[in-house]
């Protein structure tokens, strides 16, 4: 087995409780080493790292002030998940996981993302016919849920498209040629506000047919509910602090683009937890919060889209020429963002 450091990164309001679970996955995995990087808040319990197999960070408020980012994210917030992404970065890992503390892994959790990560992929999503601007493709699709869902931040334009189709590659796709790893959520996984208003109990989903699959090309929402970064888009690995619920989800985009542009993938499955939300107002902690997402969130792509950059730092700098209204507000937050990152990386 190859040596391979996995950081573990999230947020926590209700104490270590939610990451136990996963730590005991952790310690017995196939992995070389687990760390996990939580960031608190000010309105955390405490935090009791001793509970834990495996190293843990945990960031108080006064831990993250050091980061340049800290004072504008502002607090009682989950976007305190970049503080313990960029310090997950000066841990140097090969790979970043972004878990959200309502969730339960399944036994063969980190194992199953072992294998994602260093076994050829042989499926690939690809276009059915032609479409303009651009194929998006909705992978919870082959969901066997109640009603058709749709992951939370696909756009208005491109919703109905089906144009995309997971068909077998030509040749076996390697794992260091893709750079994000989207797993598989069941239980009450996070999708849409629209569809939360139409069918507002708990969703029942247990299985989804199509998955351990790459796309190039081809464009999708990820979460940052479980989701694998790999070494290559670290430098950009932040959540979009002023944009609600789109915060990942336009992160995302960045990401896909930022890939497409160096040749890169994404990837479909397979590691699987299940998500218990709780009970929650659907109207205002969903929909209401996503509505900015619906009505623009196609614009702030074509933006990112435009972009042809294959460096990270230039990347984010031409993205912040951009004249949309999102990107604008998050100028300052990006500028610290790059501040931080060239501190972590000498540059």
């Amino acid at each position: 087995m190859k040596n391979i450091k996995l950081a573990v990164v999230s947020t926590t309001i209700n104490g270590e409780k939610g990451y136990l679970p996963f730590d005991k996955l952790a310690v017995k995995s196939k992995f070389s080493e687990v760390v996990f990087v939580v960031a608190g808040d000010t309105s955390s319990k405490s935090f009791n790292t001793k509970k834990f197999k495996c190293t843990v960070e945990y960031l108080s408020p006064k831990d993250q002030k050091r980061f340049a980012i800290s004072s504008l994210i502002g607090w009682k917030s989950q976007r305190r998940r970049n503080i313990a992404l960029l310090r997950a970065l000066e841990l140097d890992p090969d790979f970043i996981l972004t878990i959200d503390d309502d969730n339960i892994p399944a036994k063969d959790y980190f194992d199953k993302w072992y294998d994602v990560v260093t076994k050829k992929a042989v499926k690939v999503a690809v276009p059915t016919r032609n479409i303009a601007p651009a194929h998006w493709h909705n992978y919870l699709k082959t969901a066997n849920g109640p009603v058709e869902m749709y992951v939370r931040g696909f756009p208005m334009p491109f919703l109905w498209q089906n144009s995309t189709a997971v068909k077998r590659a030509k040749s076996p796709i390697v794992p260091e040629r893709i750079g994000i790893f989207q797993g598989i959520s069941l239980g009450d996984p996070d999708i849409d506000g629209r569809t939360r208003l139409v069918y507002p109990k708990h969703l029942p989903l247990n299985s989804i047919r199509e998955k351990n699959y790459c796309l190039k090309g081809i464009w999708s929402p990820y979460n940052t509910q479980n989701t694998l970064l790999a070494k290559k888009l670290f430098p950009l690995a932040f959540m979009w602090p002023f944009a609600e619920r789109m915060d990942d989800i336009f992160a995302s985009f960045m990401w896909q683009k930022f890939l497409f542009n160096n040749g890169m993938y994404a990837h479909i499955g397979d590691a699987v937890n299940r998500q218990d939300r709780g009970v929650r107002d659907v109207y205002k902690n969903d929909f209401l919060t996503e509505v900015e997402g619906y009505m623009h969130g196609h614009e702030v792509w074509a933006e990112i889209n435009k972009i042809n950059e294959k460096d990270p730092i230039k990347f984010v700098k031409k993205l912040m020429k951009s004249e949309n209204d999102i990107i604008k507000r998050h100028r300052p937050y990006f500028a610290a963002h790059l501040k931080d990152i060239r501190r972590i990386y000498g540059l």
